[in-house]
Parts: C-alpha cells; sequence; structure tokens
C-alpha cells in the first residue's frame, strides 16, 4: 500500500510540501491569479495528459488512478452524458420555481396567448416526498440535505447546468472572491476526501462574532501551526442601494458541514447505500447519483479549468493524504482507511502497474474522429459554452483585481453572439474557425478569430472577455446595451443584426442593406405579420450572403412577436431556428431572444456518422461492457447512449427506452441514465408514459414532480414547444391543482394553442404501454370528455394523422370490432351542447379519410358511415375545408357509389335520402373535367380488406 511504512525520508518530504503554499515567491502568485481569472471546464485533451503524466510534485513520480475520483474524466462524462444536467434540473428531489403567465388578451389578430415564462432558479428547493412508507427519516432528511447542496454548487441560471453565481452569497462566488486561491483549492481537496470517508478536520469558526471563517490546520509544534485553510465567511459585497455590506455565506458555510456529516452517523449509513457500483446491474439502480462522490467530482470538473490548476488540486489532496495519517489521536482504523482511500488515487508509476489506462485516449479518440465530420463545431448540446460572469470594466490583464458582483453581468446575449459566430466561421473540411468569407470583417472581429481559431468543448473567461470586447461599446446608437457603459447587450432580433452591421462596417452592401430594410419596418402601413416577414428574410440573407461562407443556412420554423417602445424604437423577440447544410448532412439550432437575456441551443445532435465511426463505438462499446469497475461502467453508458443518440427516436422506440428504464422503484435516477433529456419529442413521450400509466396514481410525487421540472426547463413562452407540452397535463383528473404556478386554460385555449398530433401521441403512448382492450376505452373515454378536444375538430380528430391511429394502429392491435366501441364511446362522451354537430363533423372528415385512404377498406367506410348524419355535419364547417373535400370528391363519391348497395337501402326513404344527403355534399365540387361523367362510369376503389371481424 503507497500510504504504510512511511520512511524519514517520506516524512521530511512532506514537511518540505506542507510548506510550498506560502512560500512568498511573485511568480506562483500571479499564476494562481491568472488560474483564478480563467475558469471554464478542462478540455478532454488536458484530461487526456493529466491521465498520463506523472506529478513531479509527488514522491515517486504517481499517476492518478483511472478508476479512482481524481480521475476528471468522470465529471467530463457525466456533463456530457447529460448526468448532471438530468439530475439538477429533473429531478424529483428538486422543487423546480417557475411560472407560466398570459400576458395580454387573446384577439382575432394575435390568434395565440403570449405569455410571460418566469424561471426562478434561486428560489429552487428541496422536493420532499411524503407519500411513501418504505423511506426512513433519515434517509429522507439525507436527500433533502443532498438536493440542497445541489442547488447550491449548481444554481443554474436559464435552464443551463452552470456553477455560475447570480447572488452574494453563493458558493462559487465564495470559492471566486479575491483572496488566497491556494486556502480554495485545499477546500476542494477537502470536500472531496470527505466524501471518500477520510475524517477532515475542517471546522466553521465562530468564536468571534462578524469574523466567522472555514479553519483547518495542523499543530506541528505548541508554537509551530501550519495552516491549510483560513477563509473569511463575510464577504464584502456592494448591496443594491451602492452601500458596501459584509455578506455571510451561508450556502457555503451549509456546503462544508453537510459534507462532514457523511463521516460519521446517520449520514455514514445511507453514504455507504450509494457507494461507487463496480456491476452492471448495480450502475443502473441509479442510486450512484445520490451520493456526494458524485455531486462533488461533477462540480469539481465544472470549477477547475485549467491544467495547472488540477495539478495543485491534486497536489493538495496528496498532502492531505499523507498528513492525516501523522495527527495525533489517530486511530489504527483511521489510518487504514486512508491508506486505502490514497491507493484509490494514485498508483505508482512502473513497469509493473497492472492498471493500463486507456480512458480518455479512447474517448479522445472517439471524438477527434466525431468531430472530423461534422458539420459544425458543436457535435452535441453539452458542448455548446454557456453564459459567465463578465467585468463591466474589462480588465487590460488577467492580474487586475476581481470586481465586485455589482460591477459583474452575465453575458447570455454575447454568448449567443459568440455561438453563432463561431458556427458561421467554421470550416469542416480544416475544423478551424476563420474570417475568411466574411467580406467586410471589423479588425476586432478578424483578431478575435485569428486568435480562437480552433473551436472548443467550454469558452475560458479569456475567451469570453475578449468577445465582450469585440461587441461591447459598439459606437452605433441604435445598439442597446443593459448598462450606461454600454456593455452587456439587450436581446432581440433587430438588435442582433445592427450589432452584425458594426461587425462588418467595410460591406456596403449589406450595410446599407440593413438599414434600408429596417427603415421600412417603421412605416406604419406595415401590419406586424409584414414587418417580421421582412426582418427573417434580411436576418437570413444576411448570413447566406455575408456571413456563412460554408454552409447553405435555411429558416425551419420561427416563433417571433414584435414590440415597439413609443411607437419608435422596434424589435422583435421569440425564437428562430436555423438548418445548416453542407454535403447532404444538416444540423439545427436555435437562437431565442429576449429583452434582457437570451440563448443558443442544439437542436439536434450530429448523428451521421460514417461506417469508420460507427466501427469504433461498436469496438468500445464491446471493450467496455465486460469492465465491471465503476469508471469502465461510466464510459460504457456514454458509448451506449452515443449510438443511441444518432438514431432518429420514433415515439415507440422512446417509449420501450422509457419501459425499459422506469423497471424498478428508483424511477428518476434511472431514467436519468439514458442520456441528456432535452429532446422536445423525448420529453412529449415521458409526459405522456406518466400521464397514461400513472393517472390513477398521481399522488405518487416522484412523478409528478419530474413532470412539473420537465415542463419548467422547457422554453414554453415558444409556441411550438408549448402546445406539443402543456396540452399533455390536462390528462391528470386534477391539472389545476398540481399545475397551479401555469395559467394555461385547457378548457377555453384558442386553436392555435393546439398541436394536430396531440391525440396521435396519447394514442401511440396507450397502444406501446401495452393496455389491454378495456383499459384502452378506458382511458380513451377519459380522453373525450376534456373539452379541449372540440375546439376545432379537424386540429385533433378531422386530420390523417388521428384518422391512421385510431383505424390503423388501434385497430392492428385490439381487431376491428374496437373500432365500433370507439365511435360508440364518443358518442356517449360527447356531453357538450354541441356534441351531435361536433362528433358529425369529425365523422365526416374520417369517412373522407376512409374513402380516399390507399389502404382502402370497405368495413371501415360501412362502418363511419353508419355512425354518420350528414344532416349534422356544419355548413360552416364544410366551408371552412372546402379545398380538402374538393380535393378528395372524386375518390369519396367513387367509393360511396362502390358500396352503395350496403349503404343505401332503395325501397327505404330515409336511408335513400342520408345517402343522397351526403353525394350532395361532394357532387358540386368535382373539377370541371368530371363533368359529364356518371357516378357509375368514375374509376373504383380498390378493395384491400386488412381486417376480419373479430
Amino acid at each position: 500500500m503507497l500510504y504504510k511504512n512511511r520512511n524519514k525520508k517520506s516524512n521530511w518530504v512532506i514537511k518540505n510540501i506542507l510548506f510550498i503554499p506560502w512560500m512568498k515567491n511573485r511568480m506562483i502568485i500571479q499564476l494562481l491569479v491568472m488560474i483564478y481569472t480563467i475558469y471554464a471546464r478542462l478540455e478532454l485533451c488536458d484530461i487526456k495528459e493529466i491521465e498520463e503524466n506523472t506529478f513531479a510534485e509527488i514522491p515517486g513520480g504517481l499517476l492518478i488512478n483511472p478508476d479512482g475520483p481524481l480521475n476528471p474524466l468522470r465529471g467530463y462524462i457525466f456533463h456530457k452524458n447529460g448526468l448532471i444536467h438530468n439530475k439538477r434540473l429533473l429531478s424529483s428531489g428538486i422543487e423546480t420555481d417557475y411560472n407560466v403567465k398570459i400576458h395580454g388578451a387573446l384577439t382575432e389578430r394575435t390568434r395565440w396567448y403570449n405569455f410571460v415564462f418566469k424561471r426562478n432558479s434561486e428560489n429552487d428547493k428541496p422536493h420532499i416526498n411524503n407519500n411513501t412508507t418504505s423511506v426512513s427519516n433519515t434517509e429522507l432528511e439525507y436527500l433533502s440535505e443532498f438536493h440542497r447542496q445541489m442547488i447550491y454548487m449548481f444554481p443554474c441560471m436559464n435552464g443551463t447546468i452552470s456553477i455560475e453565481p447570480c447572488r452574494n452569497d453563493l458558493f462559487t462566488r465564495f470559492l471566486r472572491a479575491p483572496g488566497n486561491k491556494y486556502d480554495r483549492i485545499y477546500l476542494l481537496a477537502a470536500l472531496i476526501l470527505l466524501s471518500e470517508g477520510v475524517d477532515v478536520p475542517i471546522e466553521i469558526d465562530k468564536s468571534i462574532e462578524g469574523r466567522e471563517r472555514i479553519f483547518l490546520k495542523r499543530e506541528i509544534t505548541p508554537n509551530n501551526d501550519i495552516v491549510f485553510i483560513n477563509l473569511p465567511l463575510r464577504l464584502e459585497s456592494i448591496m443594491p442601494d451602492g452601500t458596501k455590506e459584509k455578506v455571510y455565506q451561508k450556502e457555503t458555510e451549509e456546503v462544508v458541514l453537510f459534507f462532514k456529516k457523511l463521516c460519521r452517523e446517520p449520514f455514514l449509513s445511507e453514504v455507504k447505500k450509494r457507494e461507487e457500483p463496480d456491476s452492471k446491474e448495480a450502475f443502473y439502480s441509479g442510486d450512484f447519483l445520490d451520493s456526494p462522490k458524485f455531486l462533488i467530482q461533477s462540480y469539481i470538473f465544472e470549477y477547475i479549468d485549467s491544467i495547472e490548476q488540477y495539478r495543485q488540486f491534486i497536489l493538495s489532496a496528496q498532502i492531505f493524504l499523507m498528513d492525516f495519517g501523522l495527527y495525533p489521536g489517530i486511530t489504527e482504523e483511521q489510518k487504514e482507511h486512508i491508506n486505502r482511500v490514497g491507493d484509490h488515487c494514485f498508483i505508482e508509476n512502473n513497469p509493473h502497474n497492472t492498471i493500463k489506462n486507456t480512458y480518455a485516449a479512447d474517448i479522445y479518440s472517439l471524438k477527434t474522429k466525431i468531430d472530423n465530420e461534422a458539420i459544425l463545431p458543436f457535435t452535441c448540446p453539452e458542448m455548446v459554452p454557456s453564459y459567465t460572469r463578465m467585468l463591466e470594466n474589462i480588465p487590460e490583464n488577467l492580474d487586475d483585481p476581481v470586481q465586485d458582483e455589482t460591477l459583474q453581468y452575465s453575458d447570455y446575449v454575447e454568448t449567443m453572439l459568440l455561438n453563432l459566430f463561431t458556427c458561421l466561421t467554421y470550416n469542416p473540411e480544416t475544423n478551424l474557425c476563420s474570417t475568411e468569407y466574411m467580406y467586410g470583417a471589423s479588425t476586432a472581429l478578424r483578431e478575435f478569430f485569428n486568435k480562437y481559431s480552433v473551436p472548443t468543448e467550454s469558452a475560458s473567461q479569456e475567451k469570453h472577455r475578449d468577445w465582450c470586447r469585440v461587441v461591447s461599446r459598439l459606437s452605433n446608437p441604435n445598439i442597446r446595451y443593459v448598462r450606461e457603459s454600454r456593455t452587456e447587450l439587450c436581446g432581440g432580433l433587430v438588435n442582433i443584426i445592427y450589432v452584425i452591421y458594426e461587425l462588418f462596417p467595410l460591406n456596403h452592401a449589406m450595410c446599407s442593406t440593413i438599414v434600408n430594410t429596417i427603415n421600412i419596418l417603421c412605416n406604419p402601413k406595415n401590419t406586424n405579420t409584414e414587418r417580421i416577414k421582412k426582418l427573417q428574410e434580411l436576418f437570413l440573407n444576411t448570413l447566406n450572403y455575408c456571413l456563412a461562407g460554408n454552409h447553405q443556412i435555411s429558416i425551419s420554423t420561427s416563433s417571433l412577436s414584435l414590440f415597439s417602445e413609443n411607437n419608435q424604437r422596434i424589435d422583435i423577440f421569440g425564437s428562430i431556428t436555423l438548418v445548416f447544410e453542407r454535403n447532404n448532412k444538416k444540423e439545427s439550432i436555435e437562437l431565442i431572444t429576449f429583452p434582457m437575456q437570451a440563448k443558443f441551443i442544439l437542436l439536434s445532435e450530429f448523428r451521421d456518422y460514417s461506417e469508420d465511426i460507427k466501427n469504433e463505438l461498436m469496438g468500445l462499446k464491446e471493450k467496455y461492457s465486460d469492465i465491471n469497475k465503476y469508471t469502465g461502467n461510466i464510459i460504457s453508458n456514454y458509448l451506449n447512449n452515443t449510438l443511441e443518440s444518432h438514431k432518429k427516436k420514433t415515439l415507440e422506440q422512446n417509449l420501450d427506452m422509457l419501459s425499459n428504464a422506469l423497471k424498478n422503484e428508483n424511477i428518476q435516477n434511472r431514467l436519468f441514465l439514458y442520456g441528456y433529456i432535452g429532446d422536445i419529442d423525448y420529453k412529449i413521450a415521458i409526459i405522456n408514459y406518466f400521464c397514461i400509466t400513472n393517472r390513477d396514481r398521481i399522488r405518487d410525487n416522484q412523478l409528478l414532480c419530474i413532470i412539473k421540472n420537465i415542463i419548467g426547463n422547457t422554453l414554453i413562452n415558444n409556441l411550438e414547444a408549448r402546445k406539443k407540452i402543456l396540452p399533455q397535463i390536462m390528462y391528470f383528473t386534477k391539472h389545476k391543482e398540481h399545475f397551479s404556478n401555469i395559467e394555461y386554460d385547457l378548457e377555453n385555449m384558442p386553436t392555435a394553442e393546439i398541436d394536430a398530433g396531440l391525440l396521435k401521441g396519447l394514442i401511440g403512448t396507450i397502444l406501446y404501454t401495452n393496455c389491454f382492450k378495456e383499459a384502452f376505452l378506458e382511458h380513451f373515454s377519459y380522453f373525450l370528455k376534456k373539452s379541449i378536444l372540440y375546439k376545432k375538430e379537424l386540429q385533433i380528430f378531422g386530420g390523417l394523422e388521428s384518422f391512421n391511429a385510431i383505424f390503423t394502429k388501434v385497430a392492428e392491435k385490439y381487431g376491428f370490432s374496437i373500432l365500433t366501441k370507439i365511435m360508440q364511446r364518443m358518442k356517449e362522451e360527447c356531453v357538450n351542447p354541441n356534441a351531435l354537430t361536433i362528433l358529425n363533423n369529425i365523422w365526416f372528415m374520417w369517412l373522407c379519410r376512409a374513402c380516399a385512404n390507399t389502404e382502402y377498406n370497405p368495413m371501415i367506410v360501412n362502418l363511419i358511415y353508419t355512425h354518420l348524419d350528414p344532416i349534422h355535419v356544419c355548413n360552416r364547417y364544410i366551408a371552412q375545408n372546402a379545398i380538402l373535400i374538393k380535393n378528395m370528391s372524386r375518390e369519396v363519391l367513387s367509393a360511396l357509389e362502390k358500396e352503395k348497395e350496403s349503404l343505401c337501402i332503395e325501397n327505404n326513404p330515409t336511408s335513400k335520402e342520408k345517402y343522397d344527403k351526403l353525394t350532395s355534399i361532394f357532387k358540386p365540387r368535382l373539377d370541371t373535367e368530371m363533368s359529364g361523367l356518371r357516378l357509375s362510369e368514375m374509376p373504383s376503389r380498390k378493395r384491400n380488406i386488412h381486417g376480419n371481424p373479430v
């Protein structure tokens, strides 16, 4: 073992190492300031270097144990695999604070609601499921405190995983406060060792009021102490009124106290339940996601951003492990545990070492191949750089003093522009960013991308700083900034276009077009719709013809609204989805912009893998499938999810994955192991699955909380996202009670708020969850009771999707006879005053679909015809769908003529009247080329009876 039988030389080395942090070496102090100022995340190439190289500072040239807690690859995969994202933002152990309110009245012009969606991450709190009897009070207390520390350590503003502080009392703000940065690295080393069960003697010293501190020292002699950590818990801050005040760092205190509790009961037993799993079965229980090891390892990856800083962190952990074994009064059991932890953290570098570390090298090789084939610099959402806290007065030198938080801002809009320009300048052939194709680019823009030509998985503080220099204090008076110093850009598409204008001063044609188009927007003769359309065209043309030299760009969807100030200054807010295309490959991004914020979202992971990449993935998957070690299991899980991510999932595939994920009681943690939960279709599948399978068990708060958190971390003021997600909650019996923070009128919502695929999705979910026939009918009946369905019949029931869902999918699973029961249930459940008209409108459109269907089935035509009463088909409904009816008239009349003998009884006046009434709807709408033909001369429909009555 590494820590047994230390000789005198080793002890001497220890004493010398312990005094390294206090050397009065100006270079070391300057290096630390630089390390502190540049924060992002370690790149994978850095992790590979850290894993493969020895640490000269440590006696014997030790290596990091690749299967130990100090391997930064763990944090990298936690991040890339979406584990920390899923756990922090969606966990049922956290109650996400948000609200959705309708802004303004609904008018005929708007057609849909304007919503104000407010996400208050600073008010997130632990959620305790009090409706379970299987969990002890101690476990509930542990889980509550664990999730509280996760909230403190990952504030996650703007729905993005981030440790960046937004208040003056957050944990990261404490670590980044001016002062001795060595102490703060020692603090992180102390926390990770506490998570490993080492009883670090760190204290919260409150002996002097107003001078509280975090303290850790080692007494060498009565007059000679080594102080490892001495950090004041009161930090000076500028308050909103401009006064200075010492703010107590309560959250930091709670984080330290929580980790101290882990080494003794009752939390010690709870920690042992969540040890790092070696087997695949234990791994997929997901219990380790509730462990302090997962929490602190994830945080350290987000906090430490350079090899130099990580080396200092490793050295601090090594010093602690050597020194704690020398403390007076330590028991033999404690010494043995320290030795075990030491062996778990480090391995000796010798030719006989049996642990061959290729973890990072394998992942790096795979990543390089994927990057080389992608058309954008970001191949998955986790690679997109997030916003950070930026200095209002950007210093020239990195070692300038750090300014107070009131002189800092979150660079939301700037980061969105940085990510957009990184995509625009990216050349897939060279894997570099360049302004070579950008005619007229400013000197500042060209210099920036000359310096940062290599895309990275995160943006350092230096990169953020340099980019903010490019887009701050631009001279154009039309560019709006939040601050008087002309820093912190305002959102809005017009404002962004003006920034682009200033970045290309020599491109006179582009600048002239921008000015002329924006002037036209101010013309009161133009409607808001025309203004939005013109600005979208301007934005797209600017990207394609002036900025994008390596891609063809198009707009796939947009949800934009126009706002003006005093009828003069106009800007447009909302979301716009851009599709980048090159060499028959397509990738999509979404730009979301609000007055004070903005966000860049990579909508689709790079999926167009070559055979070379697929083969390497399969080879690595096979290699790691048999490694029953925690780090190996993490990598294996990541590789499986990477393989699955390149497939475009159908609803059935998503539901099949959910059924596999939700096998045991620990639903939420198992769910989080199947990759980053960001795709809107996957979120819909999760909500549908929970709604269908747990409607009668909604008192299970775990499920309800996950659904609430999914909604709370989806930007639902985007119409397309909102109408896919929010209507699903009506499936809960008490949705108004469960979702009281959502001001959403399910009973009276406008048609534009309803997604045409709603019925198809819910029916598909019922089918794929393997409900019995009677259970399906019960679910369907409950669905029918919701008045949401009858706002506009064609929107949900009248379209081809609902016809196919019921008359193809349902009939295939349960047999033809269930269709009769469905029609009967529809008649029974429609209790609205206008139910008769609504039903016949729906059935009328279904009959049209049945007659025109390529897979023609006369039994379906007969069934719908039997229930349909054409007298009650609304004339207004027919007029509204005149074009659709006209296009299907030939097929409908042909089918009715073919089935006339079974549909119409000649000597029955009532039967004949019904037939004549129905055909009279279609006859006038035939094309002129059909005039003169008798019905009997029309082409008959091909019969394809694919189902027999059961």
